[in-house]
């Protein structure tokens, strides 16, 4: 079990981007703007906002996670759908993405004399920041309980997990007092098989993602119980 403090998970900001272009037979693409073009220049130029914009000592990823064009082999289609994830800590690094993938789609279209492209911020969550002083309190009463072994507590000065979490609106809807806990899933023979085999660990959105529910699940149970308690004793 980890138990950080400070900044605990980075900020998430998904981004639809609709390339539109002009439609035409595939052996004609002079009569078309092919939007195709347009979302593969941009998949790439993007890629610059990470590594020549951003401080290159701060986290910040950039990942185009979808891209749909196109019905069949010989048609240039009419637009192209993206959809990208953003993800950092600092506001500052959080702005320099968001304003580079709007300035780049801009400038991608502009290069190809198409349109502007529809781009769409639908979902934003804040990193979540645990109250440090109540994070070091939870880890040594989850020690005792649990074992020195089983529970890690990241100082402030360690970099967060780079997934995001919308527990962060719980915390800015009033409760900065607050600690996010993460605990392990996996049974030891599962991690000793995949260190054994030099593979990773699969992760969550991995197909082969599986905890063991009873064991994950008590000690979930076992944590939220005893860090309420604890709040509550020191009351």
């Amino acid at each position: 079990m980890k138990v950080k403090q400070r900044v605990v998970t980075s900020a998430s900001d998904t981004i639809l981007i609709t390339f539109k272009g002009v439609g035409a037979h595939g052996s004609m693409p002079d009569k078309s703007i092919d939007p195709i073009i347009e979302g593969a220049h941009f998949v790439d130029d993007v890629q610059t906002v990470i590594s020549r914009q951003k401080d290159p000592q701060k986290f910040g990823v950039v990942t185009v996670g979808s891209f749909h064009a196109g019905t069949v082999a010989n048609i240039i289609s009419d637009h192209a759908d993206l959809q990208l994830t953003l993800r950092s800590y600092d506001p500052d690094v959080r702005k320099v993405l968001n304003d580079g993938v709007v300035t780049t789609a801009n400038a991608v279209a502009m290069m190809a004399h198409a349109p502007a492209p529809d781009i769409k911020h639908p979902f934003a969550a804040d990193p979540v920041l645990n109250d440090s002083a109540l994070a070091a309190d939870n880890a040594a009463i989850l020690k005792t309980a649990l074992g020195d072994a089983n529970v890690d507590l990241v100082p402030e000065t360690k970099p967060g997990w780079t997934a995001s979490e919308d527990y962060s609106e719980l915390v800015n809807a009033g409760m900065p007092h607050s600690v996010y806990f993460s605990i392990g899933g996996y049974a030891p023979e599962t991690i000793a098989k995949y260190k054994a085999e030099g593979k990773p660990l699969p992760v969550n959105h991995s197909p082969f993602f599986a905890p063991v529910p009873e064991p994950t699940i008590r000690t979930g149970v076992e944590t939220l119980t005893l860090a309420v308690l604890s709040v509550a004793g020191a009351k």
